[in-house]
Parts: C-alpha cells; sequence; structure tokens
C-alpha cells in the first residue's frame, strides 16, 4: 500500500511535520550581491532591499531583537542600491549619521521644532531615516544632543516666542510674507493672529519699521521692477524683494526663472512695439489699440499708467491721436 495515501493524523508528530512542510513559504532570492542589491533575513534566508520590521513580525521578532541576537546595525537592513533609489526622491538629503545629525540640527534652528508628529507632517524622510539609521527615534535624537522629553514637549507661543521666531526668518533670508508664513510655519502663523490679530502687526513688532516695505507690491510687480532697473536696485525695491523672496539674489534668481518674465512685456518692449506701430501708421487711439492690441494697451496701462503716458514716454505726441473735439453753439445774429 502506497504510504503517501495513508491518512495523518493532525495530533501526531508526522503530522505536524507535515503540516509545517506544507504551509513553508517559497524562499525568494534576489540576483545580485548581497548588501548592494538585496540584504538576507538570517532567519529564512530570503532576500529583500529592506529587512522590515513588517516581514520579521512573521518570525515573532521585532527590529531591535532581531539586531541584537545577529550582532547587526539598522545601515545593514537595507540594500545599498536601494538608499541610493530613495536618495534620488525629491526632498531626501541625508544618506548617513552626520548628514541626518547636521539636517536635524539644522530643521531645529529654522523650525524651532523636530517633534515626531511634525516631522511626520513637514519632513517625513529625515524622522524614517531616523528609525533606519539609529533604530529608535529618541537614540537619533540624543545622537543630535537634543533631549526626547523636551522636543516632544508641547510648545507654548507667547509674544517673545512669535518675535524671535519671525527674527530668526528674517536672519536666515527666508520670505516674509503672510502665504508663505502660512504654509511653512503653520503654528508661528496663527500664534501671531491670536496674539497680534495680523500677520503685519505681529511683523511690525518683531522687526524695525526700516525693514518693512510701506507699500506692499504684488511679486510679479517685483520681478517686473527688477528686470527693468538699471544699475543698483533702489531701496524700497530692495525691501520688497527681500520680503517677498527672502533675499535680492533670491528674487533675481527668480526674474530668470519665471517664464512670465521671458515672454512678459516689459517697459523696453512696449516703447518698441508703440515706435513701430507708430512708424507703419497704424491707429493708435485708445479704441482703435484696444481692439487691435488690447495686451498692449494693457501692459501700457500697468506700466506708465495710461496709453497716453508711455506714448509720451516713447516720443510720440499723444495730441496726434487723442483730439479733443470742443463744440461750441453757433452764434446766432438777431436783427
Amino acid at each position: 500500500m502506497n504510504e503517501s495515501r495513508i491518512p495523518v493524523k493532525c495530533g501526531t508528530v508526522r503530522g505536524i511535520v507535515a503540516r509545517q512542510t506544507r504551509v513553508k513559504p517559497h524562499i525568494h532570492r534576489r540576483i545580485g550581491t548581497e548588501g548592494v542589491d538585496f540584504v538576507r533575513c538570517r532567519i529564512c534566508g530570503d532576500h529583500h532591499r529592506v529587512i522590515s520590521g513588517r516581514h520579521l513580525s512573521k518570525h515573532g521578532i521585532d527590529r531591535l531583537a532581531y539586531m541584537d541576537d545577529y550582532h547587526l546595525s539598522p545601515d545593514q537592513l537595507i540594500a545599498k542600491d536601494f538608499r541610493t533609489l530613495r536618495s534620488s526622491r525629491p526632498g531626501f538629503q541625508p544618506y548617513g549619521k552626520s548628514d541626518w545629525i547636521a539636517a536635524i540640527r539644522r530643521i531645529y534652528r529654522t523650525d524651532g521644532n523636530v517633534s515626531p508628529k511634525y516631522l511626520q507632517a513637514k519632513h517625513r524622510h529625515i524622522y524614517n531615516q531616523a528609525r533606519w539609521i539609529f533604530g529608535d527615534f529618541n537614540k537619533a535624537l540624543q545622537a543630535a544632543g537634543l533631549d526626547p522629553s523636551k522636543m516632544r514637549a508641547r510648545v507654548v507661543w507667547d509674544n517673545d516666542r512669535i518675535i524671535a521666531a519671525i527674527r530668526r526668518l528674517r536672519q536666515q533670508k527666508q520670505p516674509l510674507y503672510a502665504h508663505y508664513a502660512n504654509t511653512n510655519h503653520t503654528k508661528l502663523f496663527a500664534s501671531a493672529l491670536t496674539h497680534y490679530r495680523s500677520w503685519p502687526n505681529a511683523l511690525a513688532a518683531a522687526l524695525p519699521k526700516s525693514l518693512v516695505p510701506a507699500n506692499l507690491l504684488t511679486p510679479i510687480q517685483i520681478l517686473r521692477a527688477l528686470r527693468d532697473a538699471s544699475g543698483d536696485v533702489r531701496h524700497s525695491l530692495r525691501l520688497q524683494a527681500e520680503f517677498y523672496f527672502g533675499s535680492l539674489s533670491k528674487a533675481r534668481a527668480a526674474v530668470r526663472k519665471d517664464p512670465r518674465m521671458r515672454s512678459g512685456w516689459s517697459s523696453e518692449k512696449i516703447l518698441t512695439v508703440l515706435r513701430r506701430m507708430h512708424r507703419d501708421r497704424k491707429g493708435l487711439g485708445y479704441g482703435d489699440a484696444r481692439r487691435q492690441a488690447t495686451r498692449l494697451v494693457t501692459a501700457a496701462e500697468a506700466y506708465f499708467g495710461s496709453l497716453g503716458r508711455a506714448l509720451d514716454a516713447a516720443g510720440i505726441d499723444p495730441n496726434l491721436y487723442f483730439v479733443h473735439h470742443k463744440w461750441r453753439k453757433s452764434r446766432v445774429n438777431h436783427a
């Protein structure tokens, strides 16, 4: 009689071995070099790019116990090629312990907050790398010289802390307009509204009047003014550029990168087009120009205030196109 057809009782030793043989998972193997293309699980021999906690849960062990049993470092649980692949993603900066420590210290100086909740929301890759490189987030903070209990404590925003944070942003040459502050420094912005009722009031309390622009321009107006500026930039325009872009150099870089600055209107372009149209004897009256060259008229009004002033700046007499008739009643001689 064939032994394979003999029924096996689950309670016997033979039944237990047979059941374990049936449920034994297939060993997955990757092609390449261990440590570079894959890392090998020391328990089951599977090849993975990362020995994750999810995989180790199948063996009933966590990452710390696994590293202690086999004398491994967190860096040995991830393949080198996989680290290189992740490093090409946007926002991924650190590669080792020293790089991570420098990154977390920079975030602490900039934002003043490195709590786990804040990092998961703003710098998720930094938080994930802390766990992989150091094995535990608290150990990572201690390696960076930070007290985990203080970093996890709730931050209380009072007037002094708000003013210090705004001055720190100014020293770091970061933009100070409301939309940027609300997007990148949400708690600071919300606390400033609570204590000072508005973001401009908080800026006025934290910075000298000479550093806060009086009449705020829009970012596109600042870029246009910088593009058209010749020689030294006037002080008022410099303040506007530093307020919206952080520094004058960043604003000039934005002028070179913004496609609207390369293909849009400028004062010189407007004057050139007006002179060409005048030379070709095309109608430059307001009605004719508005119908035939709407964008030109709109740009002239934005840069010069009106089409007539643009014509005058181009060396063209506006009276040639803007004729004002004065109608008078004819005198009736009564006999």
